[in-house]
């Protein structure tokens, strides 16, 4: 079973893609901030890693550069989720490693074809 590292503040959003994830056979562990989320990808060790960017502590996009300058992180793959759809955001989330971006609301079978296609 694959483990993914979903790190989302908002608790509702969290609960539908933890739903979503669990009952396609991934193991899910949540995190609220950009503080969690680097420790956990260390301590962890996921997969995959769901990443907003809006998020307390530190952003995604600084999670993002974070994990990918760290040789024992930089292979995880990383999907960013984000409310912005902006044309530079998307840019600056490739930029830094982020191997796919997702514009929120997120329709839960694209989803899990993202996630296949990164595992």
């Amino acid at each position: 079973m694959d483990k993914i590292l979903l790190v989302e503040d908002n608790k509702n959003i969290a609960k539908v893609l933890k739903m979503c994830l669990t009952k396609a056979d991934y193991e899910v562990k949540r995190v609220a901030n950009g503080t969690e989320a680097v420790d956990e990808a260390y301590n962890w060790k996921p997969a995959l890693i769901l990443l907003d960017i809006k998020i307390p502590k530190m952003n995604g996009f600084l999670v993002c550069e974070t994990l990918k300058d760290d040789d024992a992180t930089a292979n995880i793959p990383i999907i960013m989720l984000s409310a912005k759809a902006e044309e530079e955001d998307i840019q600056r989330a490739y930029d830094l490693g982020a191997t796919d971006y997702l514009i929120k609301p997120i329709e839960p079978q694209n989803l899990l074809k993202k996630i296949k296609e990164q595992l």
